[in-house]
């Protein structure tokens, strides 16, 4: 019998020593300052989840409904505050002394609240989240005395009689066609107006102003920066035009009218055409303060 091989010695790398397992991380240790930043982050980081979902569902379960009121008045005087609300406002038929507010209220999760109370109309969004307005037209007889607050919404006003003051909080305003004095504020939005002939005072904090056709003898213009451009059809007795930086066009209508003339371009440019004449004896006043923008004084045609 043959005697089997001895067997050799193996070949290839020698088995070193065993490997350590790795350390585990030491743990983090709560400094003052970590403390503080869980103590503020955590709260916030709910908060924000919270509102967030709150959101979403109040976005998601909107409905509507009819609105159809009277409102009766209170010495011929209507006090709206139509919390978000897009308003037509236009003179209607005299009946029995009485305005009427008709439209469409969209909201979500919570109804909004319309209250009538003498002269006072309120429209009321309960939340300060989601869909929540109304679309509608108020009609009231014509010479009917008018405050009107929409909250950020837009107007459009034709054909009152009477004096109107409205303010929208951030919405464009239309206004065109009464004949008693007429305040607007818009806190930032845009305001059209034309075809009036009371006494004027406009304000948009922002916001561009354009009015047309104006005969009023009195105005006084604070755009916050806007543009301003007034077109006159009769020359104003007092017009005061106030800009925060935009420019600044006035156009006086055709004639033999002399006018003294402030201006204040700030920085920008002025220009004059030959056409206006000027007076510093004349009792027509007009004061123009750009901020800084270009102003143009011509005559309409």
């Amino acid at each position: 019998m043959t005697p089997l091989p001895t067997p050799g010695p193996t070949s290839g790398p020698t088995p070193g020593p065993a490997a350590r397992p790795p350390r585990p991380p030491a743990a983090l240790r709560m400094t003052p300052g970590r403390w503080l930043a869980l103590a503020i982050g955590v709260p916030v980081a709910l908060a924000l989840i919270g509102w967030t979902g709150f959101s979403l569902v109040s976005t998601l379960g909107q409905a509507s409904f009819p609105v159809n009121a009277t409102i009766p008045l209170e010495h011929g005087r209507l006090t709206a505050h139509m919390n978000g609300a897009d308003i037509n406002l236009r003179p209607g038929r005299a009946e029995n002394g009485q305005a009427r507010l008709t439209g469409t209220a969209h909201y979500s999760l919570i109804r909004p609240h319309l209250a009538v109370h003498g002269g006072n109309l309120n429209f009321d969004c309960r939340i300060p989240t989601g869909d929540c307005g109304l679309d509608a037209k108020l009609a009231v007889p014509p010479r009917t005395v008018v405050s009107l607050a929409t909250g950020g919404g837009n107007m459009q006003v034709s054909g009152l009689q009477s004096s109107v003051t409205l303010n929208s909080g951030g919405g464009d305003v239309t206004v065109s066609g009464p004949e008693g004095p007429v305040t607007v504020d818009t806190g930032g939005g845009n305001l059209t107006a034309g075809d009036l002939s009371g006494t004027l005072r406009f304000s948009t904090g922002g916001g561009d102003v354009n009015g047309n056709g104006l005969f009023a003898p009195t105005v006084t213009t604070d755009s916050g920066g806007g543009n301003v451009t007034l077109a006159f059809t009769r020359p104003p007795a007092k017009l005061d035009v106030t800009s925060g930086g935009g420019d600044i066009t006035i156009l006086l209508p055709p004639g033999g009218t002399e006018y003294a003339i402030t201006d204040r371009p700030g920085g920008g440019d002025y220009s004059r055409a030959n056409t206006v004449r000027i007076n510093s004896a004349s009792a027509n006043k007009i004061t123009v303060d750009s901020g800084g923008g270009n102003i143009r004084i011509a005559t309409a045609g």
